[in-house]
C-alpha cells in the first residue's frame, strides 16, 4: 500500500486476500488466518497478488486487482474521519450504558466486545465489502471497529485494578488478582466476540453480483470525491455542533469526536510497518507502536486530570477528557490486536506480542500515573463543563 506522507507516490497494483464464506471448513479459515499480511485489517490493500482460490464459493471469489491512485489512497484516509467519530460515539454510549450500580462486568467490556464483533463480521465479508467499494472495508475495520475498542483505556483500568485506585477494602494479593482478571477478561471477550462476529458474518445472506467477477472495477473518481465531501461535511457538522449545541453534553461528547479522526488516521498510517518483511507473521510493530504511544499519552492526560491546575479551567479539563476518549481511544485498538494475536505464526511470537504489549502498557501507566501519585499526590479528577 502506498504511504501518505505529505506527497503522493506512484500508483501500484494491489489485490485483496481471500476470506472464505464456507462455514463447514473451519480448518481452511484457520490456515488463512496464519498470515498477518493477508488479514491485517489496518492494511486492506496488501502488496502481494492473491493466492489461487482452491475451494472457494464463486460468490465469495476475491475481487480483482485494484490500482491504488493517490485519490483512492486519500479516500481510505477520508473514510476514517466519519468512522472514527461514529466509533467514539458508540464507545461513549456503550460505556454510559454499562455504568450502573451492581454491574456484573466493567462498562468498557461492552465496547471491546462490540468492536471486536464488528471486526469479525467485516473479516467474514471482506471480499464482498471490497467488491462494493474498497475504502468501505477500511471504514468498518480500521475506522469503526478500531475506534470502538481501545487498548489504552484497557491499560489504564487494568492499572487502576492493580493499584486499587478506588480504595476498596482489600489487600495487595487481591489487588493483583483483580488486575490479572481484568486483563484476562478483556482479552477473552475480544477473542470470543471476534469469532462471534465472523460466525454472524457467515450467516448473513450473500450480496448478489450482477457483473463478471473478474472485471476490474471500483476505480471511479466520483466515488472517491463523494467520500472526501462526506468526510469534510461530517467534520464540519461536528464542529458546528460543538459551538452551538446544548451546553450540558456537547463538551463531553462532541469535543472527543473532534479529536478522534487524527488518532485513527495515525494508526492507519503506522500500520504500513506491519507489512515489512521483518515483522510479517511475527510482531506487528505498527499496531504495537500505536497502542504504546496512546497508552503513554493517556497516562499523562489522566495524571494531568488529577492535578489542581486542570480544574482551574473548564476548557482545559474538557480538552484533557477529549484527548483521553477521542485521540487516545482511536489511536489504540483492541480489535486489531485480537486479530493479530490470532494470526501470528508460532506460539513464541504470539506470547511475545500479547504479553509484551500488555506488560509494557501496564509499566508505562505505572511509570507516569503512579509516579505522579507517589511524588506529588492526586486531587479529585476535574469534571469540566456541566
Amino acid at each position: 500500500m502506498s504511504a501518505a506522507n505529505g506527497h503522493a507516490q506512484p500508483t501500484q497494483q494491489v489485490a485483496y486476500a481471500n476470506v472464505d464464506d464456507d462455514d463447514d471448513d473451519e480448518d481452511l479459515d484457520l490456515r488463512r488466518l496464519a498470515s498477518t499480511r493477508s488479514l491485517d485489517p489496518e492494511q486492506p490493500v496488501p502488496d502481494e497478488p492473491p493466492r489461487p482460490p482452491s475451494r472457494v464459493d464463486e460468490d465469495n471469489a476475491p475481487p480483482p486487482a485494484e490500482e491504488v491512485t493517490p485519490l483512492r489512497l486519500g479516500a481510505h484516509y477520508a473514510v476514517l474521519i466519519l468512522a472514527a467519530m461514529l466509533g467514539t460515539l458508540i464507545r461513549l454510549g456503550l460505556d454510559a450504558l454499562g455504568a450502573y450500580d451492581g454491574a456484573a462486568i466493567f462498562p468498557l467490556a461492552w465496547a471491546q466486545g462490540v468492536g471486536c464483533g464488528i471486526m469479525g463480521l467485516a473479516l467474514a465479508r471482506k471480499n464482498q465489502i471490497v467488491w462494493i467499494y474498497p475504502p468501505m472495508y477500511t471504514f468498518f475495520t480500521t475506522g469503526i471497529a478500531g475506534s470502538v475498542t481501545t487498548f489504552s483505556s484497557w491499560m489504564l483500568e487494568g492499572y487502576e485494578a492493580f493499584a486499587n485506585f478506588n480504595h476498596y477494602d482489600r489487600g495487595g494479593f487481591h489487588n493483583a488478582v483483580d488486575g490479572i482478571a481484568y486483563s484476562f477478561a478483556t482479552f477473552a471477550i475480544a477473542i470470543a466476540c471476534l469469532h462471534l462476529g465472523q460466525f454472524m458474518g457467515r450467516c448473513l445472506p450473500r450480496i448478489p453480483r450482477p457483473e463478471a467477477l473478474h472485471t476490474v472495477s471500483h476505480r471511479s473518481p466520483f466515488l472517491d470525491s463523494v467520500t472526501f465531501l462526506v468526510a469534510s461535511l461530517s467534520y464540519l457538522v461536528a464542529l458546528i455542533i460543538y459551538f452551538f449545541a446544548p451546553h450540558p453534553w456537547r463538551h463531553r461528547a462532541v469535543f472527543a469526536i473532534l479529536l478522534a479522526p487524527p488518532g485513527a488516521m495515525l494508526r492507519f498510517f503506522l500500520a504500513k510497518i506491519n507489512t515489512r518483511a521483518a515483522f510479517i507473521d511475527r510482531f506487528p510493530l505498527g499496531t504495537f507502536i500505536a497502542n504504546m504511544v496512546a497508552t503513554l499519552v493517556l497516562a499523562g492526560v489522566v495524571a494531568a486530570q488529577h492535578r489542581p491546575a486542570a480544574g482551574s479551567s473548564a476548557v482545559r479539563c474538557d480538552a484533557l477528557y477529549a484527548l483521553q476518549q477521542g485521540f487516545c481511544g482511536c489511536l489504540s485498538t483492541v480489535s486489531t490486536f485480537a486479530v493479530e494475536a490470532r494470526a501470528i505464526r508460532g506460539k513464541r511470537w504470539k506470547w511475545i506480542y500479547v504479553l509484551g504489549s500488555v506488560v509494557l502498557g501496564q509499566v508505562l501507566v505505572l511509570a507516569v500515573l503512579g509516579g505522579v501519585g507517589w511524588g506529588v499526590g492526586y486531587v479529585d479528577v476535574c469534571t469540566g463543563s456541566d
